[in-house]
């Protein structure tokens, strides 16, 4: 039987994939800031009772600083931009694929942190990744409307999230995984919050398709995903860990068709077996030891 933390890469593809045509939904019904803001302010309603459970202390000023600065790109700048560029008219899928460009990312950010250099191999791995991800992302993207803006939010949305993985991998800063994330959750709501409704106004909506979209969003990805990711960085190497995020654009656009009725063209599919085929070969590379 496998071990919780062989699950744990598999278990958080699952949980974050979905995220994007959750998210998709719960737009319908919304503005983009204000699904922000409630995400923030439901993550942190639901990590607090964990947090007085456990009798967690808070941590030093400058563990405080160096979490908010995290959560800064990880939570308010990935999925700000990521609600806005759905809601520009980029798809689920399209918005999915972008996660493709995050390892190269990952390792230019950890270049610039830790001068960090990969392996011809490893280089390999991460170009099938980005050719089958370029692949899809041309067919997914051909008629949308609104597509480009859409498409470069989802670009700086894992600009965001990769930023943030290297700090938090860089950072060592002996706070408990919970308090940290709902620090960065704390900080997220009261930055989201103000911001949403001063831009936006208030948009709530008692429909259940967005209770349910928005309690996924919460429980699924906000607590749930956001944890699976943390154990991942703080076990593995930035590069073997994002190697799971060449497996999102595949996954992320085959959910979006039963749950925001995409459909995912046939010809797309070549592109998500090079992806996955990318992926696997760069875990399998990360896995071994470098020179």
């Amino acid at each position: 039987m496998p071990s919780f933390h062989t699950l744990v890469p598999w278990l958080f593809l699952g949980f974050w994939s979905a995220g994007y045509a959750v998210a998709k939904v719960g737009l319908e019904y919304t503005t983009p800031l204000n699904l922000l803001a409630f995400r923030f302010v439901g993550a942190v309603l639901a990590l607090t009772p964990l947090v007085l459970m456990l009798r967690l202390t808070w941590p030093a000023w400058s563990s405080v600083k160096a979490l908010m600065g995290t959560g800064l790109f990880l939570q308010v700048g990935h999925f700000g931009s990521v609600y806005i560029g759905l809601k520009l008219g980029a798809s689920a899928g399209i918005m999915a694929l972008f996660a493709a460009s995050q390892p190269v990312l990952i390792i230019l950010a950890g270049a610039l942190f830790r001068r960090e250099m990969p392996s011809f191999k490893l280089w390999l791995g991460l170009a099938m990744g980005l050719a089958g991800a370029g692949w899809v992302i041309g067919i997914q993207m051909d008629g949308q409307t609104g597509y480009l803006l859409g498409a470069l939010m989802g670009f700086l949305a894992v600009v965001g999230l990769s930023i943030g993985q290297v700090i938090e991998k860089q950072r060592k800063l002996n706070v408990h995984p919970i308090m940290g994330t709902w620090i960065q959750y704390l900080f997220a709501a009261a930055v989201s919050v103000p911001v949403a409704f001063a831009i936006e106004g208030f948009h709530w909506s008692t429909q259940p398709a967005f209770i349910v979209a928005l309690g996924y969003l919460v429980v699924g990805n906000s607590v749930i995903g956001i944890m699976l990711m943390f154990s991942m960085v703080r076990r593995g190497s930035l590069a073997q860990v994002s190697a799971i995020m060449f497996l999102v654009p595949a996954v992320g656009a085959l959910l979006a068709w039963p749950i925001a009725g995409e459909v995912v063209p046939w010809v797309a599919v070549p592109g998500m077996a090079l992806a996955m085929l990318g992926a696997l070969w760069t875990r399998r590379v990360t896995a071994q030891p470098q020179a």
